[in-house]
């Protein structure tokens, strides 16, 4: 299986990716009400975590642009972006789409265009896109492999892998791991915890 680049951007064991389309940075954090946390604190993913913390406790992103896309990168694999309210509303006028890699868990994929949740996948139960028009995601993960039985009994095939390159392959989302590993500019987002 060929490595995504997005792959080089996350941790491979949890994650969690949210972008949005034709957006800047400052629209989007108006979008998540962190205008008020400026001016924003730029941090490397270490120091990230050591300003935040771990997971759900004190959930933070780090924001940047690349290719008409706006990206957030969990500072933990907190999962807060992929609430179904949250990427409706960052997709209001535009299109987001959020990959979640969940440590020992599962990998979730969301897609919402217009405010409205179009799609969302749980590898976990085995079953297509669910929401108002899966189609679009349903077509892109089935190009992806995931769900082809030999793909799940195989060792090569990693479905965290194969949703981040969708992510490039579907929606010609890039970033260089060198720009995801240096500081960016970092928000809190313990208002929008469910």
């Amino acid at each position: 299986m060929t490595k995504s680049a997005l792959s080089g951007c996350v941790p491979s064991d949890h994650f969690g990716i949210t972008c949005v389309r034709g957006l800047s940075p400052e629209e989007v954090l108006s979008r998540l009400s962190v205008t008020d946390q400026a001016p924003y604190p730029l941090c490397t993913p270490e120091e990230a975590l050591q300003r935040f913390g771990w997971g759900f406790e004190q959930p933070a992103v780090r924001i940047c642009r690349s290719e008409g896309w706006t990206l957030l990168l969990d500072v933990d694999d907190h999962g807060v972006l992929l609430q179904s309210p949250v990427l409706a509303h960052l997709s209001m006028g535009t299109e987001a789409v959020a990959v979640w890699k969940l440590l020992d868990g599962t990998t979730r994929i969301a897609h919402a265009r217009s405010g409205e949740l179009l799609a969302y996948y749980d590898a976990w139960h085995f079953q297509p896109p669910e929401g108002a028009d899966p189609s679009f995601l349903d077509r892109a993960l089935t190009d992806a492999g995931f769900f082809l039985d030999e793909n799940w009994e195989s060792d090569d095939w990693e479905l965290p892998t194969a949703a981040l390159g969708m992510l490039e392959r579907e929606f010609g989302l890039t970033l260089s791991p060198e720009v995801a590993r240096g500081p960016l500019p970092t928000v809190g987002l313990s208002h929008l915890r469910g």
